[in-house]
């Protein structure tokens, strides 16, 4: 049985709607972009400092984009000089993987992070991180 072009045309116009409602949320609605790094993988420690302009911050948002990568320790320096590690070894899918990183003690300005990284996917030689605040 043949289809039209009007059933074909349905049928793409269903099948990209599944698609699209189905797609991984990476950036849920209420979070702020920061920034986006580029990290090689000839490295595998990367600071980033963060803008004095920030805003006090409550939780972090973590984004991988061109290349799979696991992130096996951070440590987050506020303003004030505290430091904040929290324990947990990341394996990041990218464009599929998010995380989250509730901060302690309420909102705080984050001065730097330092990410400990390495690839997972020896396509390419660098990854993107996005960090995002709310």
């Amino acid at each position: 049985m043949k289809l039209s072009k009007a059933g074909l045309q349905g049928i793409l116009f269903v099948s990209l709607l599944a698609l699209v409602t189905c797609a991984p949320k990476l950036v849920p609605k209420g979070w702020e972009f920061l920034l986006k790094r580029e990290v090689s993988f000839a490295s595998s420690r990367e600071t980033i400092e963060l803008p004095t302009a920030a805003k006090p911050l409550r939780s972090l948002l973590i984004v991988a984009r061109m290349n799979d990568i696991e992130i096996s320790g951070i440590r987050i320096t506020f303003e004030n000089g505290e430091d904040f590690s929290p324990d947990f070894r990341l394996r990041m899918k990218a464009n599929v993987d998010s995380q989250v990183i509730d901060l302690p003690g309420g909102a705080r300005r984050v001065r730097r992070i330092e990410f400990r990284y390495r690839e997972l996917i020896g396509k390419t030689r660098r990854a993107t991180i996005e960090l995002w605040g709310k």
